[in-house]
């Protein structure tokens, strides 16, 4: 496919901007039958990942997992999706390339005709070229210091910031270059995107791959809204440009002194270029990187999810009876001699367990737990474990 010549002059950034798209879509559309073609490394690739897929999934069969609908559903579905996608090009330029391609310039159309600016791509070249003539024209009047022309009411007293040698060729660079980049940089990485779908396409198939072909659609995605955006934005510099132009043009052709035109111009296209691609780099975010946090949050909930409700036991509030606690009914003598008993049980037990222990460290550790326990029971703390004799407790047993 033979693309528009590129010429010096007059017709220069025009010519260019054609050329690039006419690049961008000779790759989208030649890359894309190469790589579909049979006995190509793509197609070759994707056979390959066809047959792995299938047989893992014969395999899990074979092992006694009983697929369900949906799963044959989707494998189904997945296997027509990645055909389509690699090898029909009626269906992928519909689906794909003209959406890519095609739809932020029609978009640009209609949002442009509603609001009165250039919209389609050929009228935003012509008039982008149109632009630049102007410029080169401005360039070639001057500001009129050199000539001796009249210095109007408003010009008397405003100072000369660049000169115009320097300020009208650094403000045409800045205004070719912020056009070409961007614009460049977007269309062809379009095609380039579109070329590589029936290598991109065999990666839907397994899980581990699926995040690259989900990128993939998510670049072309972002390629065809940054042509959007760049579209209007040179719009609307396009606008501002040319009434700016035609009144300086109109001054000098009446012998009127415009000092500040040369810095004017470098404003004017220094800001256009920091806004065009400050677009591009919002457009890259809201993409790519708001997306990956977003995974990291719904990976986060999940773990969070799964963690707390199914692996963790839940903790009881309800309050246990404490275990050997003296009962308020019994008499005072009920009361010692069972707490003695205890006492007496749990000093047996503990001698039996460091009896049969053969790790004297081990049984001074299952020692200290029990004597631990014992302490930590209520009423059994700090008490006597002989009967105490008095005067009066001898008296008061004595009694019928």
């Amino acid at each position: 496919m033979s693309c528009t010549a590129i010429t010096t002059g007059s017709q220069f950034l025009a010519t260019v901007l054609d050329h690039v798209d006419c690049q961008a879509q000779s790759i989208g559309t030649f890359g894309f039958g190469a790589l579909a073609a049979s006995g190509s490394p793509a197609s070759s690739l994707l056979l390959a990942l066809l047959t792995l897929f299938i047989a893992l999934f014969g395999i899990r069969v074979m092992m006694g997992a009983v697929p369900d609908a949906g799963d044959i559903v989707g494998s189904a579905l997945k296997i027509g999706i990645v055909l389509t996608l690699a090898t029909s090009w009626p269906a992928w330029r519909t689906l794909g390339y003209d959406l890519v391609m095609s739809g932020p310039s029609q978009l640009a159309a209609i949002i442009g005709g509603a609001s009165g600016l250039p919209g389609t791509r050929q009228e935003l070249n012509q008039r982008l070229q149109g632009a630049d003539d102007g410029i080169v024209s401005l360039t070639a009047s001057g500001t009129g210091r050199l000539s001796g022309a009249i210095a109007g009411p408003q010009e008397a007293a405003r100072g000369i910031a660049l000169t115009d040698q320097g300020g009208f060729a650094w403000g045409r660079i800045a205004f070719l270059a912020s056009t070409l980049a961007p614009l460049g940089l977007v269309r062809l990485a379009s095609g380039i995107l579109l070329a590589l779908a029936p290598l991109m396409a065999g990666l839907l198939l397994f899980a581990g791959t699926r995040d690259l072909f989900v990128g993939w659609l998510r670049a072309l995605l972002a390629c065809a809204v940054a042509a959007l955006s760049l579209t209007l934005c040179y719009a609307v510099e396009l606008v501002i440009l040319e009434g700016w132009l035609r009144d300086a043009i109109l001054q000098r052709n009446a012998n009127l002194l415009t000092p500040a035109t040369p810095t004017e111009l470098l404003a004017i296209t220094l800001t256009f270029a920091l806004i065009s691609w400050a677009m591009l780099a919002l457009i890259c975010r809201m993409m790519f990187f708001s997306s990956a946090r977003m995974q990291g949050a719904l990976f986060a909930d999940r773990f969070r999810d799964d963690g707390f409700r199914g692996g963790f036991p839940a903790f009881s509030t309800t309050i246990q009876p404490i275990p050997h606690a003296p009962r308020l009914d019994l008499s005072r003598a009920q009361q010692i001699s069972g707490a003695i008993a205890h006492s007496l049980r749990m000093e047996s037990a503990g001698r039996v367990v460091l009896s049969q222990s053969a790790d004297g460290m081990a049984g001074h550790q299952q020692e200290e737990s029990l004597s631990r326990s014992n302490t930590s029971s209520l009423g059994s703390a700090f008490r006597r474990t002989t009967r105490r004799h008095s005067t009066a407790a001898s008296q008061r047993d004595s009694r019928p």
